[in-house]
């Protein structure tokens, strides 16, 4: 029932390479040049209507007269540099969140390299994971030291 006999002859590798079809179709209607230009002058002329409307379109302005607004200006921005501090609370703690795990693991591997006798590259990833630790541990510092040097621009 599903099986088919039928063994179908798709081509050579050269009619592949070559972008032919090596059996024509016997459709009713093929494209020709004159037919997909005319589709493509059709689409474009369709996006015009598009095009010019805001050029027709009222726009009224008003003028008025300008009010104080309360508060100053270094409030506003001392509002923004705290709301920028704390922005990214929540990836800086996911990220030291993660560093411990991750230096564990390296630590462990630099044991292993150890172990089999490749000293210099075990001490290595151990060293390397702790500083990366520490590092990893002083980020909210270093992004507290940023947003002090922005304020005194």
């Amino acid at each position: 029932m599903f099986k088919r006999n039928k063994t179908e002859v798709v081509g050579t590798i050269s009619n592949f390479m070559a972008h032919k079809d090596p059996k024509p179709t016997n459709s009713r209607f093929q494209y020709t040049e004159e037919v997909r230009e005319s589709l493509g002058v059709l689409g474009a002329l369709s996006v015009i209507p598009l095009a010019i409307k805001p050029l027709f379109t009222e726009k009224v302005a008003f003028a008025a007269e300008a009010y104080p607004v309360a508060g100053s200006a270094t409030a506003a921005t001392n509002a923004m540099y705290d709301k920028m501090l704390h922005a990214f609370d929540p990836l800086i703690t996911l990220v030291q969140a993660l560093a411990y795990p991750v230096a564990m693991v390296v630590v462990l591997g630099g044991a292993l390299f150890i172990m089999i006798g490749n000293r210099e590259k075990g001490f290595g990833m151990m060293s390397g994971a702790g500083l990366g630790y520490a590092l990893v541990q002083m980020t909210p510092l270093a992004l507290n030291i940023l947003v002090e040097a922005m304020k005194a621009i």
